[in-house]
């Protein structure tokens, strides 16, 4: 257990997208999530997730990663003509030791530490995460000035689709599409105490529309032990125009399509995400996670700080293999949503127990 905690910290530091390389060209993994559960609204089994996964090195200095879901369509985005079912699909050069480029789709380089995660191994993401779209085309510079310290720039589209496709306005909200439709991330990762305490901290600011923009800050930092790691996370976004739609979906009562507004604008979002995990005997993992999320339409007095989101779930793990990564697991998980009485919204509430399996299997 001690050499599968290794390395999981050895992963973490090194971090996501072309960071960690396999040797050889060719490395095949099946990325696979599979659950039975019972819930207050009635039981199911449930494929979660699948995903195949190429990557290698090419060469010394040259490598590659694709990664397909195969529980999503195939569907094009309209602006960088990617299957929406496509995380990955990058070429990396490495230009010297300390330096990398990685050109084609991406994840972005954000920070904090569930969003790092294979999202095989996350058993429920955030508000603020599950609807996030993190896999665009673009451009990445990483480069390391010292070992214990990372700094990313990187350049994606905005989104996969063009912005006209994705929203509808009435005849009082109209926008156009972005002429230059980027995504800008600054990214900062740091080991240090010899690799017992890591911070991933990033910022962006995306061109949604013409005029229009979102800004990000996400970021997170974790303490490691041979045997605990925890770790605390932070996220927060300021929409010009909503984009997760949260407030666009529980506010429809205070919008009016026909008079122009169909959409919330200066949507506020903020997260706040931690976790704990104890291996308490060789393969076995306990793990406990709580989250708060507020949401808030600064313009509209009646959603002003209206949604208040409460997670608290806790699992363990077996790993019953030490060559392949194989997990199963027990888990429980509530959430709630708290609306003020302003906005008018009922609470919200649920429960969840889980027997599942997670695996990234290596074939080759």
């Amino acid at each position: 257990m001690r050499r599968l905690i290794t390395i999981v910290i050895a992963a973490t530091i090194l971090g996501v997208g072309a960071r960690a390389q396999d040797e050889g060209p060719f490395n095949l993994y099946f990325n696979w999530h599979a659950d039975a559960s019972v819930s207050n609204t009635g039981g199911r089994f449930e494929n979660k997730d699948l995903r195949l996964e190429i990557k290698g090195d090419l060469s010394h200095r040259l490598f590659y990663r694709f990664r397909q879901q195969l529980t999503r369509p195939m569907t094009p985005g309209t602006l960088d003509h990617f299957s929406k079912g496509t995380d990955l699909m990058y070429l990396g050069w490495k230009a010297a030791d300390n330096v990398s480029v990685m050109v084609g789709k991406q994840c972005q380089y954000f920070g904090g530490f569930e969003y790092e995660l294979n999202p095989i191994f996350v058993y429920e993401y955030s508000d603020f995460l599950n609807r996030m779209s993190i896999f665009k085309a673009g451009v990445t510079v990483a480069w390391k000035p010292v070992p214990e310290h990372e700094l990313v720039a990187m350049v994606t589209s905005s989104s996969n689709d063009r912005f006209s496709d994705m929203y509808s306005f009435g005849k009082g909200q109209s926008y156009k599409d972005s002429k230059a439709p980027f995504e800008y991330i600054l990214n900062w990762n740091s080991s240090l105490m010899d690799g017992r305490l890591l911070s991933r901290w990033a910022v962006s600011a995306a061109s949604v529309a013409e005029g229009k923009w979102t800004k990000l800050i996400l970021g997170g930092e974790k303490f490691c032990l041979p045997r605990f790691q925890v770790f605390v996370d932070y996220m927060a976004a300021w929409d010009d125009i909503d984009r997760l739609q949260y407030a666009t979906e529980d506010g429809a009562a205070f919008l009016d399509p026909a008079s122009g507004l169909s959409y919330f604008e200066n949507v506020v979002q903020h997260t706040f995400l931690a976790k704990a995990e104890w291996q308490f005997a060789p393969r076995w993992n306990l793990w406990v996670k709580g989250m708060y999320e507020t949401v808030s339409v600064r313009d509209v007095p009646q959603m002003n700080n209206y949604r208040k989101s409460l997670g608290y779930m806790s699992g363990i793990e077996y790993h019953p293999f030490e060559e392949q990564d194989v997990r199963f697991y027990l888990a429980y998980f509530g959430r709630r949503q708290a609306f003020s009485q302003a906005c008018g919204l009922t609470d919200v509430y649920g429960n969840r127990v889980e027997l599942g399996l997670m695996c990234r299997l290596k074939a080759r």
